[in-house]
């Protein structure tokens, strides 16, 4: 039996939240999906109403177009949303504002939206098959700044707000 004493839980969630060297407080893993989950909801209501008008109002011969239009809104409006919400001057989407962090650069400003549009069509490509995603999502729960793989390509951090 070991003289030290154990580590607890709470004090784990403290050290995740207690800034690193260069004085960052990195955002925790379930804080940051809390976030995405957030996300995914409110951008999972405006795509559910426009698939359920296209189904209401597809007549027989014309159902394809309807659902191409909702296929396409799948794909572009997250996109959107999240370039110009993480490359804006705040870095935050409206889950990461409602969690209380968001995403920086190296300096702790704005990544800009040509990063932003980096970080999610990297996130894109993962997601288009099983292993790199999983990757990818679970990667800040073992890396020192917390930062996923989508991250260390952009050069961009998530951190309390």
């Amino acid at each position: 039996m070991s003289d030290l004493p154990s580590y607890p839980r709470d004090a784990a969630e403290r050290e995740a939240t207690m800034p690193d060297e260069d004085g960052r407080a990195y955002a925790g893993w379930g804080s940051r999906l809390g976030a995405y989950l957030i996300d995914m909801l409110i951008l999972f209501v405006p795509i559910l109403i426009l698939l359920v008008i296209v189904v209401a109002s597809a007549s027989d011969e014309d159902s394809g177009g309807g659902t191409a239009l909702t296929y396409l809104a799948t794909l572009v409006v997250p996109a959107i949303y999240f370039v110009l919400m993480h490359g804006g001057e705040r870095g935050q989407t409206f889950g990461k504002r409602a969690v209380g962090i968001r995403v920086v650069d190296e300096r702790g400003g704005s990544i800009g939206y040509g990063r932003a549009f980096g970080r999610y069509a990297i996130t894109f490509v993962f997601g288009i098959f099983i292993l790199p995603v999983l990757l990818d999502y679970l990667w800040p729960l073992w890396d020192r700044k917390n930062q996923s793989l989508h991250d260390k390509v952009v050069g961009s951090f998530v951190v309390r707000a």
